[in-house]
């Protein structure tokens, strides 16, 4: 029972911190679509720009999985 409480909250923090890596990523993109950047700004988007969104998925979601997985052991203590 405990390990699966752990791994729901764990799975569902990981879900939620998808989807807030994802929308912060579309907003990122419709943001440099819109706003006039400088030029150097601009470049670096359009060279790194897949690198840093996949990064910032990565990252939330393993955030998002760390933060359920506490959530889960204060409800099983």
């Amino acid at each position: 029972m405990r390990t699966s409480i752990l791994a729901w909250s764990a799975a569902s923090g990981a879900v939620i911190g998808a989807v807030v890596a994802l929308l912060l990523v579309g907003a990122g993109t419709v943001a440099a679509a819109v706003l006039p950047l400088p030029v150097g700004v601009a470049r670096e988007i359009g060279r790194r720009g897949v690198q840093l969104s996949i990064a910032l998925i990565v990252l939330f979601t393993a955030v998002g999985a760390v933060l359920g997985y506490l959530e889960g052991r204060l409800k099983t203590h």
